[in-house]
């Protein structure tokens, strides 16, 4: 069962979420570098996601990025998962394990790094324990976005259920509990104008696996919904 469940978690959230924040960062997608699963070192550490943006100096226009230094770490938890303590350090530590795994010394600044934990639910625990014991400040920037305060390094969080719908849709709506039709709507009428975008595609496909009843039930998108079915049928 365990080895199950890290299959899901593997190979069902996070290559959505992959595809998922370059459609977010799309508008400044010339200007940054996508990284996925970023190996650290030759022992089984990896970075979820890393970004690196190619002109430092050029500030990202989405309301997600708008923290991003040079090099950017993301942790990504899928919607069953939940951010805790130890995931704070884990991600910190790999931080610096990336700062420090280079060829030559200081060659990535401390000062162009930025932390981002993903998660669909508020870390209430992580949160406090940084408020709390490490005496930092939570500034909800945006709807969804929060900024981590009284570190060097630039920290947010994104609590996608709480993003705004009109900003951040297709993110927002990375969850196994879509349960309004208007939203599958949306989704829908949105990936109709992106249908040769293979990125659009690939988080369409997980949402709709992970809320099949939902779309099944909305008003003339059926032939677009087994379409996705068939073809993923007919893949294997």
């Amino acid at each position: 069962m365990k080895q199950k469940k890290k299959e899901t978690d593997a190979t069902y959230w996070h290559p959505a979420f992959y595809a998922g924040i370059q459609i977010e960062l799309e508008d400044d997608a010339d200007n940054l570098i996508f990284e996925s699963e970023h190996q650290l070192g030759k022992k089984p550490m990896e970075i979820d996601v890393l970004i690196i943006k190619k002109e430092t100096d050029r500030p990202v226009k989405k309301n997600i990025g708008r923290i991003f230094k040079k090099y950017n770490i993301i942790e990504y938890k899928s919607p069953d998962d939940s951010l805790s303590v130890d995931d704070f350090y884990k991600v910190y530590g790999y931080t610096c394990f990336y700062k420090a795994d280079v060829q030559y010394a200081d060659s990535i600044p401390a000062e162009e790094l930025s932390i981002t934990f993903v998660s669909g639910k508020y870390p209430r625990k992580m949160i406090k324990h940084l408020t709390k014991i490490k005496k930092y400040q939570l500034t909800e920037v945006e709807k969804g976005i929060y900024y981590v305060s009284g570190d060097f390094i630039p920290i947010q969080i994104l609590v996608t259920k709480n993003l705004s719908g009109e900003e951040n849709l297709w993110l927002k709506s990375l969850t196994n509990k879509l349960c309004e039709h208007e939203n599958a709507k949306t989704l829908m009428a949105d990936y109709i104008h992106h249908s040769q975008n293979k990125l659009y595609r690939s988080v369409l496909e997980t949402i709709i696996r992970a809320n099949p009843q939902t779309f099944k039930e909305v008003n003339d998108m059926g032939d677009i919904f087994m379409e996705i079915v068939q073809e993923k049928f007919d893949k294997k």
